[in-house]
């Protein structure tokens, strides 16, 4: 019945009251980096036109997306006032024929 985990080792590594933890110590720090490697990560080789060209293609990506977006919730925003009217309509004509319920 004995278990193999000591409730003593894992107390502990891990305390509420001073917020170690023993995986915490494993994680790689942040580290600053050199411009090259940041340039070699993104593929640009240095080439800062490239950079500035690949930069001005992800803006007009997003310029269309947030248009399309846009476009779309004004068209939500239609067809949902449209629903509302018609929910409108829909309850007056029910009321008008409403001969089960006393009024």
């Amino acid at each position: 019945m004995a278990s193999t985990d000591d409730p003593k080792k894992e107390a502990s590594s891990w305390s509420i009251f001073n917020w170690t933890n023993k995986a915490e110590s494993e994680v790689e720090q942040p580290r600053m980096r050199s411009t090259q490697e940041i340039l070699t990560q993104y593929k640009f080789n240095g080439d800062a036109a490239a950079a500035a060209a690949h930069a001005k293609d992800m803006l007009m990506e997003r310029q269309e997306k947030l248009a399309k977006i846009t476009q779309e919730s004004a068209e939500f925003e239609s067809e949902a006032e449209n629903f509302a009217t018609l929910a409108q309509q829909i309850t007056k004509s029910l009321e008008a024929k409403r001969w089960w319920w006393p009024s």
